[in-house]
């Protein structure tokens, strides 16, 4: 053997250490257009896309506009359409009154149980706006619901009389209402937090009374927080699934989102007939969210006194318990009643007749604990749960690491895709997904891939957002000194940075998992015999006439849903509603 002497050593060129940083960031990038550009893209393309035979086999057909001519020149899809925009424009204008009148009577006045009203909001703003549905069918059918059997028997009322029909617009305005209002609460609540009484304190003084210096001071100042809340109220109004499912669709009348869900599940093809109507959904949502954002960039002139003044509230004397009981009106209705409802319901043997112990039993649940199908969907619904927040909690840490750290060319345009998925319904995007994945050389549909696609492209932005928020608190000193040591981004990045976040990128964990275990909008188009999740499942029983099994099924749905709750509290804290 012969020995390498020194200068031999050092003549002996160096090979190059391969820095995986690059290879990190531009996989992340890569992922980002995978999970918003391709549905989107090929949501376009499917629009433009007429087959010849609807209902061949192998569909064959050609490029051009007639999809969109059929949705929107049809009278039969021209209906859904016109009540998406009674529904939305009532639910939004009813919602933000409310919601607006309970926040200022939270953050500005005297009115007793401000933390009640302040946790029953979040309680309700958490609960699965279809699972209140299914309560108030159980309260307020027309012939075989609660509040109508108790009120024909205190009046005499004939068989066919009924004080409540949920079976209605009406009703379905009041349904989603109910679970819209914590929506607008939480936004202005934020907006009034971030204002000084100062103002309102001089009004005080000046001899102006409580309504005067509301409507004369602090609605001018929260201007900008109630706008943005009356669009996300509109765009949740207009984007809703579920609830138009259950108690519209009963009354004759088709929405946007059912009528895609009947498209999709036709046995013709109408996949192109489908991209081309939820295409205005989609540029309805950008604009909705593009007015919220830039109404909210406006709204320096509404932190006179800055974010530490005092706040001293506005006393109402004996009226403000009439103020209590207006805001827990809502809450009473989003709440107790449904979830007494439900409860009741899954313990009652035969529907429709007494709460007494003898109609009390226990087999919907036992049903259900040794059913395959239940245990399956929960199955399904824990692991891409979890699959979807760990995976988005990860994309998102290193997207904002990319964004803020500016590590990359183009990094403005990483955040705008980071946070488009924001304005995309959630339905509109399993239509993107099944066009783009539902043939080679890609074929997902069928598989719980998609549905994780799905869920994980609709979250992302929260993981996202919270990231940003946690990695802002980070001064890039400590990085910076140890890229002098020597160290490499991506080094610095998963031994410096990720542990001085962590408990940012914990909440962002929780605050993707609890949206991912009552998902129905997206999962309805998406899902097969082998991947139907819990709410799919639910909603499967509703259909078939089975509340009784629906309502145990929900009520293990709120339960699962409470204790994330539970846990996002102990871990995000007082900020969780923020958040």
């Amino acid at each position: 053997m012969t020995a390498i002497t020194a200068d031999e050593a050092r003549a002996k060129p160096k090979v190059p250490r391969i820095d995986p940083t690059k290879l990190v960031w531009a996989a992340a990038t890569i992922l980002l257009l995978i999970l918003v550009v391709a549905p989107m893209f090929y949501l376009v393309k499917e629009s433009l896309f007429i087959p010849d035979d609807p209902e061949a086999i192998e569909i064959t057909g050609h490029y051009g506009f007639g999809n969109f001519i059929n949705a929107f020149s049809n009278p039969l899809y021209r209906a859904p359409i016109i009540w998406t925009l009674i529904l939305a424009s009532s639910v939004g204008s009813i919602s933000v009154v409310i919601g607006s009148i309970m926040a200022w009577a939270v953050a500005r006045t005297d009115m007793p149980c401000p933390g009640l009203i302040r946790t029953a909001s979040l309680v309700s703003f958490v609960t699965p706006p279809f699972l209140g549905a299914t309560a108030w069918v159980l309260l307020a059918g027309p012939r075989e619901g609660w509040l109508n059997v108790w009120y024909r028997a205190l009046t005499g009322a004939g068989p066919e009389s009924h004080l409540f029909n949920i079976f209605t617009m009406p009703g379905v305005i009041f349904a989603m209402v109910l679970y819209v209002i914590p929506l607008v609460f939480i936004v202005v609540l934020s907006g009034l937090n971030n204002i000084s009484s100062d103002l309102e304190d001089a009004s005080n003084i000046a001899g102006a009374g409580t309504v005067r210096t509301m409507t004369g001071i602090t609605l001018p100042l929260v201007m900008p927080a109630i706008f943005a809340a009356l669009m996300l109220a509109f765009l949740e109004g207009m984007i809703l699934f579920g609830t138009p499912a259950m108690l519209a669709m009963p009354a004759g009348h088709h929405v946007m989102t059912t009528q895609l869900r009947e498209f999709m599940q036709s046995d013709q093809y109408r996949v192109g007939l489908a991209a081309a109507f939820s295409l205005p959904m989609l540029l309805a949502a950008i604009v909705l969210l593009y007015l919220r954002r830039k109404t909210l960039g406006r709204r320096s002139f509404a932190t006179i006194g800055g974010k530490g003044g005092q706040r001293r509230p506005q006393r109402l004397g004996p009226y403000r318990w009439l103020l209590l009981a207006f805001c827990l009106f809502p809450l009473f209705c989003s709440l107790v009643l449904p979830y007494f409802a439900l409860g009741a319901a899954s313990l009652m043997d035969l529907q429709g007749g007494s709460l007494t112990w003898s109609n009390l039993t226990f087999d919907h649940y036992r049903f259900i604990y040794s059913n395959y199908a239940v245990w399956s969907s929960l199955w399904n619904t824990i692991v891409l749960a979890v699959m979807a927040a760990t995976a988005g909690t990860v994309l998102a840490a290193i997207l904002s690491y990319i964004t803020q750290r500016r590590l990359v060319r183009g990094y403005q345009f990483l955040t705008f895709l980071a946070t488009t998925p924001l304005a995309i319904p959630g339905i509109v995007l399993a239509v993107g997904l099944f066009a783009a994945y539902s043939h080679k050389p890609l074929l997902l549909y069928g598989t719980l891939w998609i549905l994780f696609l799905a869920y994980l492209t609709k979250y992302l932005p929260i993981a996202f957002q919270t990231s940003n928020a946690a990695l802002m608190s980070i001064h890039p000193e400590l990085e910076e000194s140890a890229r002098i040591l020597g160290a490499s981004p991506l080094r610095v990045f998963t031994e410096i940075t990720v542990p001085l976040f962590k408990a940012g990128l914990i909440a962002a964990w929780v605050l993707i998992f609890m949206p991912s275990i009552r998902e129905l909008s997206s999962s309805v188009l998406l899902w097969t015999t082998n991947t139907k999740v819990l709410s799919v499942v639910i909603l499967d029983f509703y259909e078939e006439g089975q509340l009784d099994i629906a309502a145990a099924l929900g009520m293990v749905l709120i339960v699962l849903t409470l204790i994330v709750v539970v846990i996002a509290y102990r871990i995000i804290g007082r900020d969780f509603m923020k958040t």
